[in-house]
């Protein structure tokens, strides 16, 4: 289970790089510099695209490093145009692809998990992967998927969801 997790994150990474695409796609049509979309908000409060991604990656990452027992290589937050978040994202799915299942197969539903936030806490090893790492990274992935969609980039859910493997019932 582990290991399909990871590659569904990996999954909808690749999505978020298509997207990234289209954006690019989508502001040299309208004549505009696509690196607009990176400090981009959908509120004031709220953190910008370009930390939508970061953190969408971070969680990709952190989750793979926690069920293999290993830590996850730390990426600066630096990122300040469209191609280094998709360099970005590029290098979160290689790591995260260099997990095979056995690797991801030590964390059970009773392990204990230390989380980084808040500091000396951790949760077991079900509740870590439902209710914090699969939530907050679709959070994250969504709001990003958001920002482009109010910025004027024609995406639609099939954009969002990516291929979906059909066959005849």
């Amino acid at each position: 289970m582990h290991y399909d997790l990871v590659r569904q994150f990996a999954f909808s990474l690749r999505n978020l790089d298509a997207m990234l695409e289209k954006t690019i796609g989508h502001a040299t049509n309208k004549g505009f510099d696509p690196n607009n979309f990176v400090t981009a908000r959908l509120a004031p409060d709220m953190m910008p695209f370009s930390r939508q991604v970061q953190i969408a990656c971070d969680i990709a990452k952190s989750t793979a490093a926690a069920l293999s027992g290993t830590t996850a290589p730390r990426f600066e937050d630096h990122e300040k145009t469209i191609g280094e978040l998709q360099q970005r994202i590029r290098a979160t799915i290689e790591y995260v692809e260099s997990f095979d299942a056995a690797a991801l197969s030590k964390v059970t539903a009773a392990s204990v998990v230390p989380v980084p936030y808040p500091p000396g806490k951790a949760m077991h090893g079900k509740e870590y992967v439902f209710t914090r790492q699969i939530p907050n990274f679709y959070f994250h992935v969504t709001t990003a998927y958001a920002l482009l969609r109010a910025g004027g980039v024609d995406l639609g859910k099939m954009d969002y969801l990516g291929a979906i493997v059909l066959f005849d019932a």
